[in-house]
């Protein structure tokens, strides 16, 4: 009779692997009925996500958008999820330098208003949102408002469609009758070359901003309801995913009636608006080849446990257009700095540390009615080494132009990439 074996004296190895397999176990069973405290020194990845916490995009949206609309951004705020409140620390992903840098150039100038957006077109973190009024009252977020006549600034939208889907390319040379700056029915509808037609490349057209041009690329060569659709993938009329609360850009467009379309390709109607937040995203769209991101203000909330609630998901929400087309556009915006409705604010830009940042832009400017005054934007993007930045910029003035919005941008250029280049 073979003899048992005998137990383990207490201490043993085998007694040890028993114990230890036993805690692992007991562990994980109280871990999964929240009985044990979770260890601050526990790695955040496995412990933050906001799947565990419930806090997500639209809860910070909800919890947050109120005093960002009112142009604050408190750093100490309390989440409410169902009956549990979560004490916390919002990191924000502003530049402060950036901001004080455009709040003393708005401030020497004075406009009216003045409004100035940038953003990292990498993971679409807003770096600027300064709001600027020339009475003083800072209580309303600018950057916000979606009520401001998108002017030639659409012009992008309608450059963008029609090389995208082959009609054209930055050399493409088109016939036009009239003034630059005008725009008549008999002209875009009824053209007829005469001794007094001009012909000059896409570039170009885009560069001085020719009404006519993209008025007749409209009606013609996209179409009603092919320009509608790529306005909507870049984003009007359309939800663009922020964590706080932003207005819609809109796109009025008839469908039936040429003339609307007309309107509508050159920038030349009150009836298509967009917000300056916006207009920073169409410029990062252009930079990040072709991919539209979402905005986000809000990089991280973290508890007064030290445990991280809520991180930010910076994912490109979609392709807008191919990225030979956004190439293409690249081409046109850097002729409206070198050749076009921008060239008087750069002039002598290129030099010292600024002699090798790429910059691209499209100037838009005509009368609004919320707030009235005349509107002046300049939307667009500057590169150097791999770092990249876009942004959108917008004065409004009454009765007297104090400063343009493209030489606003120029000095946060000159700031940011003197700071950063």
């Amino acid at each position: 009779m073979k003899p048992i074996n005998p137990p383990a004296p207490v201490g043993s190895l085998s007694n040890r692997r028993l114990s230890f397999g036993w805690w692992v176990s007991l562990s994980i069973v109280l871990l999964g009925l929240g009985v044990m405290a979770v260890p601050q020194q526990l790695d955040t990845r496995l412990w933050s996500r906001q799947e565990i916490w419930g806090v997500d995009r639209p809860l910070v949206r909800h919890t947050l958008s109120r005093a960002i609309d009112e142009n604050r951004y408190p750093r100490k705020i309390t989440i409410r999820r169902g009956n549990t409140n979560y004490p916390a620390t919002v990191e924000y992903t502003l530049d402060p330098a950036l901001q004080d840098a455009v709040k003393a150039v708005f401030e020497q100038y004075g406009p009216d208003y003045g409004v100035f957006v940038a953003l990292d077109p990498d993971n679409g973190e807003i770096l600027a949102l300064v709001n600027h009024r020339r009475d003083g009252d800072h209580s309303e977020n600018l950057a916000l408002k979606a009520t401001y006549p998108a002017a030639s600034v659409f012009k992008i939208v309608t450059a963008a469609a029609a090389i995208d889907l082959g009609k054209a390319d930055a050399t493409t040379v088109i016939p036009f009758n009239g003034k630059s700056t005008s725009l008549y029915r008999k002209n875009v509808l009824s053209h007829k070359n005469n001794q007094w037609t001009r012909r000059i490349p896409l570039s170009s057209a885009f560069a001085k901003s020719v009404n006519t041009i993209f008025a007749r690329l409209g009606v013609f060569s996209i179409g009603a309801h092919s320009l509608t659709d790529y306005a909507e993938a870049f984003g009007f009329n359309r939800d663009l995913g922020a964590d706080f609360t932003l207005a819609s850009s809109s796109l009025e467009l008839d469908s039936a009636d040429p003339w609307s379309v007309a309107e509508t390709a050159a920038g030349y109607t009150q009836n298509t608006t967009l917000s300056p937040v916006h207009g920073a995203i169409i410029a990062s769209t252009v930079i990040n080849k072709g991919q539209r991101i979402r905005p986000t203000l809000i990089r991280k909330i973290v508890g007064d446990d030290g445990l991280i609630l809520y991180e930010a998901d910076t994912t490109p929400s979609e392709q807008t257009i191919h990225s030979d087309s956004a190439g293409q556009l690249q081409v046109l915006m850097r002729q409206t700095i070198e050749a076009g409705s921008a060239r008087t604010s750069f002039k002598k830009f290129a030099s010292g540390t600024m002699v090798k940042v790429d910059v691209g832009g499209k100037t838009g400017s005509l009368s609004g009615r919320a707030p009235t005054g005349r509107y002046d934007w300049f939307v667009g993007y500057a590169e150097k080494n791999g770092r990249k930045l876009a942004f959108a910029t917008m004065c409004i003035n009454r009765d007297f132009w104090y400063v343009k919005s493209a030489f606003v941008a120029r000095k946060a250029i000159e700031h940011f990439f003197r700071d950063n280049g």
